[in-house]
């Protein structure tokens, strides 16, 4: 199995995993739709930091 195959299968299962444990936070009543859609994006803004390559220099 390829590297990028490997990083596929992985960002997959983070994915579902994060949709389960938003889908579970809003049954629980932790949450709404619309905070579960703000934290969605607040996360989606951290991840794509992190994946940012780092400036050499």
């Amino acid at each position: 199995m390829g590297d990028g195959q490997q990083r596929y299968e992985w960002s997959t299962r983070f994915a579902r995993s994060v949709a389960e444990e938003l889908r579970g936070g809003v049954a629980a009543g932790a949450l709404t739709w619309a905070e579960a859609d703000i934290l969605l994006a607040r996360l989606r803004t951290v991840v794509e930091q992190a994946l940012e390559p780092t400036p050499v220099g």
